[in-house]
Parts: C-alpha cells; sequence; structure tokens
C-alpha cells in the first residue's frame, strides 16, 4: 500500500473532522489527545510516514496521520492535547505468538515474565498449550488491567491418546486426568468432536492446538469442527503420524518449528511422536523439490509458518540444550528463506524464555533471528511480530496495526528498526489498551534472580535425589521408600505398562505395588529394575527424567523386560516429588527371564517372588 500526501491528509481530515462532530458525546470522558513528533511504521508494510501523528481518545485510535494534517489542517481540533514525544520511531506492539506461560502453573513466574514482556514492547501473546485454569486467570488480569502483562490468548490442546501420558500435559491437568480435561483433550476416532471443540472453547481458548499422534482424518475433522464453532486452528508442522503436507491440506490455520517440515522430505516417518526422533537432514536441502508442493499448498491455504527459529539457534550452540541435536540450524535457516521467498506468511513465535536476569523477552531473540538468519527484511520481521502475529491469533480487526478504531497499543523507539532489527530493544514507552509503561520505570524481578531458592526442608532435595530414591526403592521392593519420594496428594498419576489408562491419587498408585509385592520395610528381591539412556530435562520447578528401564537380570540383559520410561519430579511442600510415571513395552520378553513381574514383562511371565 502506498500512501500519497493527499490521501493522508483527506483520511486525517475526515476523521478529526468526525471526532469533532461527536465530541459533545465524550464530555466527562477521556480527552482528545493528538501525540506527534516521531515517524510511524503502522504494521501494515506500507512505508513510514514521517513527522506523524496519532489521535486517541482513550483506548481508541481516531486516526493517523503526519502531524501537519492532525495539528495545522482547517479540521484540526482546537480543543485537543498536543502531546510531544519527542523523537523516535512508533510501532505497534509486538506479538510473541508462541509461549508457554501454564506448563506447570507458577503463577509468580508468570507474572514476572509478562511483566518483562510488556516493558519490552510486547503487549500480546498466544500461548501454545498449558493448564487452560491458569491460562483464563491471566488473561483475566491483563484484561481487566489488573497486572500489567500483554494480552492473552490462548489454546485448548488435542492429541491421541498415547501422547496425554507425556508429563506435559500430566503436569498441565494437575489434579484432573490428563486427556479428560476440556484444555487437553485424547482425541480417537469415536470421539464427538462437536462436543470436544465445545468443551475447548468453554475454557475461554482462542484456538485448538493440535500436537501428535493423530491420524490425517482426525486433523481433518478436528480443523473443521474448529472452524465451524469460530476456532483458529494451530498444529505442529509434523503430527505423527500425519506428515507436514497433510498438516496443511487439514486446512489449519498455522503450522509450528520449521525443522519438523524437514519429516515431509523422509521415506519413512514415525507413527507416534516421540522427542527424540530426528530425520536425515542430510538427505534432501531447502531447495528440494518435495518442500515445493507443501510450500504451494500453504501458499494456497493461506498457512502461516511459525518457524521458532531462535530456538534451534540457542540450541546450536549449547551442547546441553535438549534440542542441540535434533535439528539441522542451516537447513532451518534455508527453509525459512525459502517460505519468504515463495509468499509464505512467517510469525514471530518463541517457545523458550531467557533467564530471569535477562533485560529483554525472548521475542527479540526471534525477530533478530528471523532477519539475520531467515532472510527477512526488518520490515517483514516487524509484520511477522504484528499484522501477521494478529491474524495467527485471529484478532487482525482489533490488533497488529495502528489504524482508526483500533487499541491504543504501541511501542515508542529510539532507533530505527528497518535499519536495523535489534533497535526494536530501544524501548522509550509502551502504550498497551491506553495506559503507558515507561521503560525507566522497568524493575528487573527479584524472582529467583539473586539466588536459587533454597530447597524445601523436607523431602527429597533435588529431582536427583528423588530418583535415587524410587530406584532404591524398586531395589528393596520397599513401601516405606516408596511413599518418600512419591508425591502424596490425589494429583499423582502413574501409567503402567500392563493396563489401559492411568492410575490417579497416591492411594492408588500404593495399592498397586502392593500388588506388586512392595512392602514395609521391603526385602531382598531375585530381580533387578535399573534405568539406561537417562536424560533429565529441567524446566522451572519440574524436571523431566526420560530412559529405558530394564527389569530382570543384568548378566542376562538380553532377555529382560524393557521400556520407555518418563518420570515428572516437581518441587511441592515437601521436597521434589514425582508427580507422573509412565512405564511403556517394548515388545515381548523371554519366557525363561527369571521372576520378572507380569507387569513389567510379557503376561504370563512368573511373578515377583514371594518375601522371605
Amino acid at each position: 500500500m502506498v500512501r500519497t500526501p493527499i490521501a493522508l491528509a483527506l483520511a486525517a481530515s475526515c476523521a478529526l473532522a468526525a471526532a469533532r462532530d461527536v465530541s459533545a458525546q465524550f464530555e466527562g470522558q477521556a480527552p482528545l489527545e493528538i501525540l506527534f513528533g516521531f515517524t510511524l511504521i503502522d504494521g501494515t508494510g506500507a512505508p513510514p510516514i514521517e513527522d506523524a501523528a496519532i489521535a486517541v481518545r482513550g483506548n481508541r485510535i481516531l486516526t493517523v496521520g503526519r502531524r501537519l494534517e492532525l495539528l495545522s489542517g482547517p479540521d484540526a481540533p482546537r480543543d485537543a492535547i498536543a502531546t510531544n514525544l519527542g523523537g523516535g520511531y512508533v510501532v505497534p506492539g509486538l506479538i510473541d505468538a508462541h509461549v508457554h506461560l501454564a506448563t506447570s502453573p507458577n503463577r509468580e513466574r508468570a507474572e514476572a515474565e509478562l511483566y518483562r514482556m510488556l516493558y519490552g514492547g510486547v503487549t500480546a501473546v498466544r500461548d501454545m498449550a498449558g493448564d487452560a485454569r491458569a491460562l483464563a486467570s491471566l488473561a483475566r488480569d491483563s484484561r481487566l488491567g489488573l497486572i500489567p502483562a500483554p494480552a492473552v490468548y490462548f489454546s485448548a490442546l488435542m492429541a491421541g491418546p498415547s501422547f496425554v501420558s507425556d508429563p506435559r500435559p500430566q503436569s498441565s491437568a494437575t489434579g484432573e486426568v490428563a486427556g479428560e480435561v476440556p484444555w487437553m483433550q485424547a482425541i480417537t476416532p469415536e470421539t464427538d468432536l462437536v462436543v470436544a471443540v465445545a468443551q475447548a472453547k468453554g475454557t475461554y481458548a482462542s484456538g485448538i492446538k493440535i500436537y501428535a499422534n493423530l491420524e490425517p482424518a482426525l486433523v481433518r475433522g478436528i480443523t473443521a469442527e474448529a472452524h465451524r464453532q469460530g476456532m483458529k486452528v494451530w498444529a505442529h508442522s509434523m503430527v505423527f503420524p500425519t506428515r507436514p503436507l497433510s498438516v496443511v491440506e487439514a486446512g489449519v490455520d498455522v503450522i509450528s518449528h520449521v525443522c519438523r517440515l524437514a519429516w515431509e522430505g523422509m521415506a519413512e516417518a514415525p507413527t507416534q511422536y516421540h522427542h527424540d526422533q530426528v530425520p536425515l537432514y542430510g538427505n534432501f536441502s531447502a531447495g528440494s523439490p518435495i518442500f515445493t508442493e507443501l510450500f504451494d499448498a500453504m501458499r494456497a491455504n493461506g498457512t502461516i509458518l511459525d518457524a521458532t527459529l531462535a530456538m534451534y539457534a540457542r540450541a546450536e550452540n549449547d551442547p546441553d540444550d535438549p534440542l542441540s541435536d535434533r535439528c539441522d540450524l542451516d537447513f532451518a535457516r534455508a527453509l525459512v528463506g525459502r517460505a519468504v521467498a515463495e509468499g509464505i506468511p512467517i510469525v514471530a513465535g518463541t517457545d523458550f524464555t531467557l533467564p530471569v536476569d535477562a533485560p529483554f523477552p525472548a521475542l527479540h531473540d526471534e525477530l533478530e533471528e528471523l532477519v539475520r538468519g531467515g532472510g527477512l527484511t526488518p520490515m517483514q520481521a516487524i509484520e511477522s511480530a504484528t499484522r501477521v502475529a494478529a491474524e495467527a491469533i485471529g484478532v487482525e480487526e482489533t490488533h497488529g496495526k495502528l489504524e482508526h478504531g483500533r487499541p491504543v497499543s504501541f511501542v515508542l523507539l529510539s532507533g530505527d528498526p528497518l535499519e536495523d532489527i535489534a533497535n526494536l530493544r530501544t524501548v522509550r514507552a509502551v502504550w498497551k489498551d491506553g495506559e503507558r509503561y515507561d521503560r525507566t520505570a522497568y524493575r528487573r524481578t527479584v524472582t529467583e534472580v539473586e539466588s536459587e531458592p533454597a530447597a524445601p526442608a523436607t523431602g527429597p532435595a533435588d529431582p536427583q535425589a528423588a530418583l535415587d530414591g524410587w530406584l532404591r526403592a524398586w531395589r528393596r521392593y520397599d513401601l516405606d521408600a516408596l511413599g518418600e519420594v512419591l508425591h502424596q496428594d490425589p494429583s499423582l498419576t502413574f501409567f503402567p505398562n500392563d493396563r489401559e489408562g492411568v492410575v490417579v491419587g497416591y492411594g492408588a498408585v500404593r495399592a498397586y505395588h502392593e500388588e506388586l509385592g512392595f512392602a514395609p520395610g521391603g526385602f531382598q528381591p531375585d530381580s533387578e529394575l535399573w534405568l539406561e539412556d537417562v536424560r533429565v530435562d529441567s524446566f522451572d520447578d519440574a524436571s523431566v527424567v526420560t530412559a529405558t528401564w530394564h527389569f530382570g537380570n543384568r548378566l542376562l540383559r538380553a532377555e529382560a523386560a524393557r521400556g520407555p520410561f518418563t518420570m515428572l519430579v516437581s518441587r511441592t511442600r515437601s521436597g521434589y516429588r514425582i508427580t507422573h510415571l509412565s512405564m511403556g513395552n517394548y515388545g515381548a520378553v523371554s519366557p525363561s527371564a527369571p521372576n520378572v513381574p507380569a507387569r513389567l514383562g510379557s503376561p504370563g511371565t512368573p511373578g515377583p517372588s514371594a518375601r522371605r
């Protein structure tokens, strides 16, 4: 869009005349204010307006244009309050389109992160699945101005039943059963999608997040029903087993994670999600023809790409980062560049947070990576965090641009972001819903900045102690030792390997182990449980342990029962406690395996030896 001086003057004249004509009805309300003295980048992609001005009343933009037309023209109101912002650049409030504020809800940390975002220029976020009870509370308090925070829009997750044993949905459904709550639903071909989507919408979610372990037909069905009920659909680019092209053809609005687009180029792909799955990046390049069909489909469907590029860039230089070996960064950057060249809209989303003492939120890292690594121009990057992000959320009629009738949400910068995208960090002030937040008023939150919190006075002192205690309990079938590490709460969940569904609550989990032969004080069993390929990933007040469990005789390892293992250890008032466990199976076990409990091996194998 190209604006001529005549067009700008005419638009400003009409808007100001309208404002003057209806000024009487605003008696006793917010005054008419004209902000001037800056260059305006309005989020539409149009050239900047130098010596610009914005006329506002309360939380409503009346018009934007040049200062001379708004303040000195024949229709300029004489009762307006004129405020000189003193130079600089104005952009719409930024939007981070991929955050996680309540995977394991912690209100203090969420508010601290939102506070940092707001003073860093972020006026809205899209949360990509968590505990909707906590998210709805944050969204409400932000909207009412009870906390200094961006507007919060969030999703309700849908996935195959096998995914809900993952510790993240377990944590997000604490106190309830993951897969059976409206914000975290397990979907099967028998699910009534009309009801499922209606329940999700009832949580105040703006969209459905399609995560993993769903066949193409279900992805299509969820998408169609969500759209029918007026909800957006946001999906992982690879849903397992549904590949990226099928996800796009299902009609979803946004797909996340550029690296997972690589699965479209694989001859074979896993049928279920696991975080360690990595495509063979050396088998193709960003220029491979396989991606031509994919981008053609995205362009035809208007699909937005949530690249999360900075997340992969950070991992590249950190061998301890869980993502360090799961994405080829050169491939990811090149594929984002090709997507831009193909006309695919890119939205700025982070999917990570920075240390609490970092002065600015992670969105700035993403925008800088999109420009320097992904090949976006600074203007395109700004659009990715304004206009495109608003479209991704579904609030494009009110957010993402600075135009007549929209809320007063924008950022005043000292430096020109079109010259250097890092100048988005030169925040002088932020307006969010008509309220001004000066950067000089920003104070670093004290939450965990000065030092790590002391461990609770009772119970395991850290996640490793909880894991070690659990292993000791198994070595002696000690029911008392088990009680020292399990979360003694109704929210405890356990997916055993011998039955469908979940064991819920400490009492039920304890009874289950009693059935296995666990007893107070324990005894020396004939067989041993041990873990291999152990990995511990820490997230705020929780740690996720993944491994392969083995049960049997270490000297006869090939005959031992084994399977995938996931444990969630959370910080509680009684120490670090195990709040979720999942133990699956890797095939059948040799019938000759000595004293392998049926619940850890194949059906019919001998149970644990009797207590001596």
